[in-house]
């Protein structure tokens, strides 16, 4: 399990984001908008009465190119989930459902279903290339679970932009040609394609709408209906099974699965080009110019009519709460439709209608109207519509510079609609206006040059890290040509102008006259005049120049003008790069041309030019010293226009041309057969501008379902990691497990070894730094005790470390804290941890919070602290990890330094418990996501994980668990009684705790910490025994019967992250909760358990632990009868030497400890089976056992008084401490031959039982309560608590031997009474002569002996038993009689 907490840096301008899809999501009312540049948008659309605050929570970040639509989904449909209407309702671009996830789909192919609550992405996948660009998305509406894709193909009529297919809306389409058309159906869980439905050319022109259509008339299956943009119709039929896989079909399969091609198909006969489409149930409208007509999907002609008297219309869509009834009409039904209808136009203006049809009769009523908005000079809008709650959401796409690239800004606004039946056609009310760049936070401070104005974009960010270990600055640069450059103080030397308080400093380059399209940075290793240890940041630029800049003086070094045409992207040599090419850089420009630069030289090394279009995507192979540069055509009218160009860089000779399919295989294959560091995509976001997002995503069904992230995006082994998904944000991944590691230097890839090794402690060292390495040689160095920053208090404890791992360690913990930590909430934790920890407050940047997807996706938080609040009171996953990980590292500070140790306790009481006492709103951990750390290597994390879990547990109880009421929370034991009887079965809504301990699907955590679904439900099945266990009285009564088997099989199954903790609650409830229900099968468990030991089957130390230390002795304290028999058939059964005689005796000893009132029935066999391991006859045995065993016996001596050994250890004694009044005896053993050599009798004296009121000669009593030989060990005394006697056996060495292995029982020499002392009080389980002579002997009898069973009365014996009486001889023939070491009498024989 991996633990990695995201936080995110936002610029000083918002980002842009001009809308192209929209869906929305009931309960809490939230919409989700797709922008443009992949980037979606969370927003909450709460509401108070009659006022709506809409509120910008987050950004979701799974996509690279134009979102094409968002659709709702249920990834896992239970009974009762898909509370959904039917999503054909609402317009192609927009979604309406009451509950479920959010599937969102983009033009480059990749697919991502974001989860409900936390707006985590569950899952992320690219589309396999034969099926094309997804262009719309829609869920089966009786099974919403499966999702119809339908994609198109690049060819000069299906652009890929997405805004140009809206473009077409309002213009002649360029062709009536047919196209190319995929569609399919995925499974939103897994994302795989179960059925392709089309595949192939469609019979009418280029696809622009989709809609399922459910069967009616001769329809026998649901069928998807597709219009092209001439309002021509093709419907194709479903298949009935959706659960076949098709990911990995050939294509001649593939081809032949639309042999259903067509059901029909219908041309238009309006004569016109439609604008918009939109379906209802059996109703399908078209949009045009002037009106909208109404047809039925089965074919027939049109049913109605409206015109419309603006031309400028825009879209139309239904807006759900469709009204369908039938009533029987003789033998036919007339078929009533009711539907809610809206058209708007392009300045924004909406109005809606009541449409009904009827047999022939179509009617159409206008409802309201949204007024339009008004229009400003250099003002460019596009419009999107959706209904919620009676209520109707307008999204506004506003670009305010015309002349220049769009800055697209969204704004959202809330109608309500009239109620009001008398009056028609009423203009809606505004209720409700937001936008995210509204409270955006500007930074009025100026810079070097000038002051950064609030209408600057972002056109290229970046993060510098230092060897991918730390963050060292966020480079922006914006659209103006300006270049910011924020750098971060933890990780840099002190600068006379930078505030002592702050964690980064601010830094303006200018030159440029146009934006800036990409940023590279480079550490310079050697140049021609010797080592050179300058970053040097290299900037391309719209104005077709290249800039390099020395980041340590921010001086400008050189500007290159080899490109004609913007330069769209630089690419840095790869890691194992030699010299000279380990100092060059290659650009790529608008001119279809490549160069290799060198910063060594500063000019143009190599020329790679004559692409026919602008190079996508290029590789640099350095191991074999090729150039790989892939061009994709987007006008293209064949397959075979995408061309690749292989060159030799030493050469600059073009190696080789492909096209078509060939040229897509051979990069993929160079991409995957060269060097792994080298080669892969997403080594070129290491210090440039390249998308973090823009990486390898599989695409195949190789990779299990049962292993969602079976490849691991962040698999750079350092502690913190930096990337730029989108320009403007910047993110930071703290990995809790590295930052916490002993060893500083383990955060260096091995890959890393010959590389540079880049001091934290500034860049202005880095020269001597170099020269320091040549002298001492390839080596990594060290930095010495003075070159520290200042900001690590070492520990005194942590000697091993070096001196430089302790700063880096410093350095590293200060600035995570920093950045992580919740400001702003507790001002006094606040004060405390930067007056003693010397943390520094985020004030030049903007902090927000995040948490990581699948393969490498993103959810962002905006800058705010309501942002921040809303992740935290929607996302339990987020709960969970944040809250882990600031725990576990104030546990791990205080390890660290003593000093901080105030500062840490507070820090993790306040993630602990204070910050939900002050916002209780928020949500809790999640138990499942804290149960898998309790196993994790470090001793903080399992601390901080564990103490999460009980302060959580009684918030954070899983819905089905939690118990109704307090009436019905009987207790377990009263519980179990009831039930044992009638063979432990179950009410019936049991069935819903047995759905949720054995469910794996929709468990969003599971990509948050790389775990698979094996985790989801084993988690589940540890959480449900462990809140039996601590929460019996908050969760239902039945619970502990439902977990307990599948606890037992996890235990067995020997996992290594969850075996363990099952283990442990087994043994921690084994005594409350457990053993009345498992009591039969505990027998056969320690047999398993003992099986697993003999045959070495345990192979983690961990377990193997667990098992033997911590299950076995609870399950022998809870059974000790059944644990006896077993050890003593492992005697006869195992090999002599086998190691179960070890493990038998150490349990023996945590029992003795443990419990020992449960041992003291049976300590005549427990004494027998140690003797038998130390059988002088069986030296194997003896010689393994031997240590143990006397261990066992001195501890048996130590705890039960009625063990005895004489001074010598020759001699043992064992008498009775349960047994019948006349039938307790004491056995005397011989050590040396292990054998039984006397039996003492110990029973009561003549009359005894009737002096006792009536007590049965066979009753069970206590019989010896203290033994002890004399010093001489010829003799032993005996004092027994019931009847006050102390019994003497005078045995001199003569009789010991005389009568040796005799064991007839022996009469003791003297007997003597011992007077009640203050305080004694006779009961049930001390009754003595006195108590009979003081009257209270005959009422103990009939109210408690007659009515008790002989099991409770033992029961109630052995709670009593009283194991403080100790005899000590006080000279030759006294003896000094204590209970608690309190002297009772002293007494003379």
């Amino acid at each position: 399990m991996k633990c990695r907490s995201v936080a995110c840096i936002w610029s000083e301008s918002p980002p842009v984001h001009k809308v192209t899809a929209t869906a929305i999501l009931d309960r809490p009312a939230t919409l989700y908008t797709g922008g443009s540049d992949g980037t979606i948008f969370w927003w909450n659309l709460s509401s108070t009465n009659s006022d709506h605050d809409i509120r910008p929570v987050a950004i979701l970040c799974g996509h690279t190119a134009p979102i094409s639509d968002l659709g709702i989904c249920f990834p896992a449909s239970t009974l009762g989930d898909e509370k959904t209407s039917d999503s054909s309702n609402v317009a192609p671009n927009s979604c309406s459902a009451n509950c479920g996830s959010l599937i969102s789909a983009c033009t480059d192919g990749v697919l991502c279903v974001w989860g409900r609550d936390t707006g985590h992405c569950s899952r992320r996948r690219k589309m396999p290339a034969w099926v094309g660009s997804p262009y719309m998305v829609q869920s089966l509406p009786e099974n919403k679970r499966y999702v119809c894709v339908a994609c198109r193909f690049i060819d000069s009529v299906n652009l890929l932009d997405h805004q140009s297919l809206d473009s077409v809306e309002h213009g002649e389409p360029q062709s009536n040609k047919h196209s190319k058309c995929t569609v399919v159906v995925i499974d939103s869980y897994t994302l795989t394609i179960v059925q392709t439905v089309f595949r192939g050319t469609l019979s009418i022109g280029p696809f622009k709408f989709m809609s399922i259509v459910t069967p009616v008339g001769d329809m026998e299956k649901e069928s998807v209906l597709i219009a092209d943009s001439f309002g021509n119709f093709q419907c194709v039929s479903l298949l009935k099974d959706t659960n076949r896989n098709e990911d990995m079909l050939d294509d001649s399969q593939k081809n032949s699965c639309h042999l259903e091609a067509s059901d029909w198909i219908q041309d238009s006969s309006e004569g016109e080009v439609p604008i918009s489409f939109a379906a209802s149930g059996q109703v399908l409208v078209i949009l045009y110019k002037s009106h909208c007509v109404f047809k039925l999907v089965d074919g027939s002609a049109k049913i109605g009519e409206i015109s419309l008297l603006d031309d400028d219309v825009a879209g139309c869509m239904f807006l759900g709460s469709d009204y369908r009834r039938t009533t029987p009409s003789g033998d036919e039904s007339i078929n009533i439709f009711e539907e809610t209808f809206a058209v708007w136009n392009i300045k924004g203006y909406l109005i809606m209608y009541t449409v009904s049809y009827s047999g022939k009769t179509f009617k159409h009523t206008s409802l309201c109207s949204v007024p339009a908005v008004s229009l400003h000079r250099n003002v460019e809008l596009s419009f999107s519509f959706v209904l919620i709650n009676q209520n109707i959401v307008r999204i506004e796409s506003v670009s305010v510079n015309t002349g220049e690239p769009s800055h697209w800004k969204p704004l959202v606004t809330i109608w309500e609609l009239s109620n009001n039946d008398e009056k028609c056609h009423q203009e809606c009310k505004l209720v409700g206006k937001g936008s995210y760049f509204d409270e955006w936070f500007v930074d009025t401070s100026e810079g070097q040059n000038g002051l950064f104005r609030r209408e600057s974009v972002v056109t290229s960010s970046m993060v510098i890290s230092e060897n991918d270990s730390s963050p060292y600055a966020i480079v922006y640069g914006y659209d103006s040509g300006e270049i910011q450059v924020l750098r971060f103080n933890m990780f840099s030397e002190r600068m006379e102008d930078q505030e002592a308080d702050s964690c980064a400093r601010k830094q303006y380059l200018s030159g440029h006259t146009d934006a800036i399209l990409c940023l590279a940075a480079h550490q310079m290793v050697r140049t021609s005049t010797g080592f050179n240890s300058n970053i040097y940041l290299i900037s391309g630029s719209k104005d077709c120049t290249i800039r390099i800049w020395d980041l340590n003086s921010g001086n400008l070094v050189s500007v290159m003008h080899h490109h004609v045409q913007p330069v769209r992207q630089l690419i840095l040599p790869p890691v194992h790069t030699d010299y000279p090419w380990s100092d060059c850089f290659l650009s790529v420009g608008d001119d279809s041309c490549v160069a290799l630069a060198s910063l060594d030289t500063l000019r143009v090394e190599r020329m790679f030019p004559g692409h026919p279009f602008i190079p996508s995507k290029v590789v640099w192979d350095s191991t074999r010293g090729y150039l790989a540069c892939f061009s994709l055509n987007h006008s293209a009218t064949s397959d075979s226009s995408d061309v690749l160009y292989i060159w030799d860089i030493k050469s600059g000779a073009r190696e080789r041309v492909l096209r078509g399919s060939a040229a897509q295989s051979m990069f993929d294959h160079f991409c995957t057969s060269g060097n792994k560091n080298n080669v892969s995509l997403s080594s070129n976001e290491r210090n440039t501008s390249v998308s973090s997002l823009i990486m390898p995503i599989t695409d195949d069904t190789g990779v299990s379902q049962s292993h969602p992230n079976a490849q691991d995006f962040s698999h750079n082994a350092h502690p913190i990691t930096c990337s730029c998904p989108f320009p403007g944000i910047a993110t930071l991944t703290f990995d809790m497990t590295l930052l916490m590691s002993p060893r500083v230097d383990s955060f260096e890839s091995p890959n890393d070894t010959n590389e540079v090794q880049t001091s934290r402690n500034g860049l202005d060292r880095m020269s001597n730094l170099f020269k320091e390495r040549v002298a001492e040689g390839p080596g990594p160095y060290s930095l010495n005790a003075d070159g520290g920053d200042g900001l690590q208090e070492t520990s005194p404890d942590a000697t091993e470390y070096t001196d430089w791992a302790q700063s880096l360690e410093g350095c590293l913990f200060r600035f995570s804290l920093s950045v992580l930590h919740l400001w702003n909430v507790d001002h006094e934790l606040d004060k405390l941890l930067t007056s003693e920890m010397k943390l520094k407050k985020p004030k030049n940047f903007f902090v927000a919070s995040g948490l990581l997807g699948d393969r490498g996706s993103l959810t962002l938080t905006f800058p705010g602290p309501s942002a921040t609040l809303e992740l935290w009171r929607s996302s339990s996953e987020f709960c969970a990890i944040r809250s882990l990980t600031m725990v576990s590292f104030a546990q791990h500070m205080v390890s660290l330094s003593h000093s901080c140790s105030a500062a840490s306790s507070a820090l993790a009481a306040f993630y602990t418990r204070k910050f939900a006492e002050k916002f209780p709103d928020i949500k809790p951990p999640l138990l499942q996501l804290l149960i898998s750390f309790w196993q994790d290597q470090n001793e903080q994390v399992r601390m901080a994980a564990r103490s999460l879990f009980h302060c959580a547990a009684s918030r954070a109880i899983p819905r089905p668990l939690r118990a109704d009421n307090n009436n019905n929370n009987l207790s377990l034991n009263s519980e179990l009684e009831e039930k044992l009887p009638e063979d432990l079965k179950y009410e019936k809504d049991d069935s819903e705790m047995v759905a949720w301990l054995e469910s794996f699907e929709r468990q969003d955590w599971i990509s948050c910490v790389w775990g698979t679904s094996q985790d989801a439900m084993t988690s589940h099945i540890v959480v449900g025994a462990a809140l039996a266990v601590w929460y019996p009285s908050l969760v239902k009564s039945t619970l502990a019967i439902l977990c307990v088997h599948p606890l037992l099989k996890l235990v067995m199954a020997m996992n290594e992250k969850y075996s363990s903790t099952a283990a442990e609650i087994l043994a921690e409830g084994m005594e409350s909760t457990w053993s009345a229900i498992i009591s039969s099968e505990i027998p056969q468990l320690i047999s398993d358990i003992f099986f697993q030991i003999e045959h070495n089957s345990v192979t983690s130390v961990e377990i193997r632990e667990s098992l033997v230390v911590i299950l076995l002795p609870s399950l022998a304290m809870a059974d000790v009868p059944s644990f006896l028999n077993v050890i003593e058939r492992q005697i006869w059964s195992t090999a002599s030497d086998s190691p179960v005689h070890i493990v038998s005796l150490m349990t023996l000893i945590r029992v003795t400890r443990g419990s020992p009132r449960n041992l003291a029935p049976y300590l005549d066999k427990v004494v027998n089976f140690v003797l038998q391991t130390m059988d002088p006859g069986n030296l194997a045995m003896r010689r393994i056992c031997l240590q143990n065993s006397m261990a066992t016996l001195k501890e048996l001596v130590r705890v039960f008084p009625m063990v005895a050994l004489n001074d010598s250890s020759t001699r043992l004694a064992v008498g009775d401490a349960i047994g019948h009044i006349n039938k307790s005896i004491i056995r005397v053993y011989e050590m040396q031959s292990m054998t039984k050599i006397k039996i003492l009798d110990a029973s009561g004296p003549p009359g005894l039982p009737t002096l006792l009121g009536g007590v049965s000669e066979t009753t069970v009593n206590t019989a010896i309560s203290v033994l002890s030989f004399s010093p001489d060990g010829e003799g032993l005394i005996a004092f027994s608590e019931h009847g006050l006697m102390i019994r003497w056996w005078s045995l001199g060495s003569v009789w010991w031997e005389k009568l040796s292995r005799n064991l007839v029982p022996v009469q003791c020499t003297k007997l003597i009474f011992v007077p009640p002392w203050e305080g004694f009080s006779p009961t049930s389980t001390r009754s003595s002569v006195m108590a009979s002579v003081m009257g209270n002997g005959k009422h103990f009898s009939q109210d408690n002996s007659r009515d008790l069973s002989e099991i409770d009365r033992l029961k109630a014996l052995l709670h009593n038993l009283d194991l403080s009486y100790r005899l000590e001889w006080d000279g030759g023939r006294k003896v000094l009689l204590k209970r608690h070491g309190q002297e009772l009498g002293t007494f003379q024989l």
